[in-house]
């Protein structure tokens, strides 16, 4: 799921990690892109009514998170043919960085089940010379601030996994595999200490999806992954917290030799998913636990998704995007963050701010 669904999306992020700027103070000092090399630790950061973005910011950051995650839409940060918001990108980055911070920034071609193109690209091929030369130019821009201020991560698709196992997409991920690839390449010979990796669904790619996420994974430095873990049936319901440990271990062994990331992890807190405030602290425990524990040569980064459980118009807003609307799906959405949407805790943040 994404905060950034909206239009607006990709600025509100942005905005964040300038408020993040000024509103933190440099008190700690955690290792930087290049240094050793414990996991990078994020929070998806969302603000509940009455509170300030500097003082959600301010407060996740006494707590060890070290890690920004930025989901950039191209057919947001690029606003017209070859006009990029690459300003806001190098100034969201150089603050994260004076802070001793490290941002991941996520420039999505696919967004879990629909493409983010351009208007006037919408109904290109992915190897259409056209579109082809347009992503190498926002992928060019990115490379620009990535250049003097440093990225821990670039990734080009978010749950692209899903997209592709659509039958009316699946004869389109040739054409995308191959642009991928080539992507890859054009960035290491650019940059060749940026990592490169693209986002795939957990249980897709362990799972039926996997001919779609394995070829990309095999092409990228690293997997990486979202973890929402749900049984094989039934209307988005959790799994025991305890599969956990199982579920990471097998990640690891999944691409031997590379680091894996988990851009997204949750857990929702409702009956409706055969969650609870409890099974949600439990996993949290759980995440904290496995974090604090490794190394960023295997487990390069790890973000908890979310803060504040969503506002019933935004999981609307949700619902729109995907065209999904079952029970279980706008519970899962609207029941992922650490508090209740009012900011009230839940068990999940006491657990977080005592692991």
């Amino acid at each position: 799921p994404k905060l950034a669904a909206e239009d607006r999306a990709a600025a509100v992020g942005l905005l964040a990690a300038l408020a993040l700027v000024s509103g933190c103070s440099k008190k700690t000092t955690p290792t930087g892109p290049g240094g050793p090399a414990h996991t990078w630790l994020g929070l998806s950061p969302n603000p509940a009514p009455g509170e300030t973005q500097d003082a959600v910011l301010l407060t996740l950051r006494s707590t060890g998170v070290n890690l920004f995650y930025q989901y950039a839409p191209w057919d947001s940060f690029e606003t017209a043919p070859g006009v990029f918001r690459t300003s806001l990108l190098r100034q969201l980055v150089s603050g994260v960085r004076s802070l001793g911070g490290a941002t991941y920034v996520n420039l999505v071609i696919v967004d879990t089940n629909r493409r983010r193109l351009p208007a006037d690209l919408a109904g290109l091929a992915f190897d259409d010379p056209a579109l082809v030369s347009r992503v190498d130019r926002v992928v060019d821009s990115v490379l620009a601030v990535a250049r003097s201020q440093p990225l821990l991560v670039l990734a080009l698709g978010n749950e692209v996994d899903v997209y592709f196992a659509q039958p009316q997409h699946a004869a389109e991920f040739p054409a995308f595999l191959w642009l991928y690839q080539r992507e890859v390449g054009r960035i290491h010979s650019a940059l060749p200490g940026l990592p490169v990796g693209i986002s795939t669904t957990w249980d897709g790619a362990s799972g039926t999806r996997s001919a779609y996420a394995d070829p990309l994974n095999g092409a990228s430095d690293l997997a990486i992954y979202t973890y929402y873990p749900f049984q094989s049936v039934g209307d988005f319901l959790h799994r025991p917290p305890s599969t956990y440990e199982a579920d990471v271990g097998a990640m690891r062994a999944r691409n031997p030799g590379k680091p894996y990331a988990l851009q997204e992890v949750g857990y929702s807190s409702s009956a409706v998913n055969a969650g609870s405030d409890s099974l949600q602290a439990d996993f949290v425990r759980r995440f904290r636990t496995h974090v604090a524990n490794s190394l960023a040569s295997d487990l390069l980064f790890a973000n908890w998704f979310l803060y504040t459980d969503l506002p019933a118009a935004m999981v609307d807003t949700l619902i729109a995007y995907y065209g999904i609307d079952t029970p279980g799906f706008r519970a899962y959405l609207g029941n992922l963050g650490l508090r209740h949407a009012d900011g009230t805790p839940k068990p999940g943040w006491t657990t977080w701010l005592n692991p």
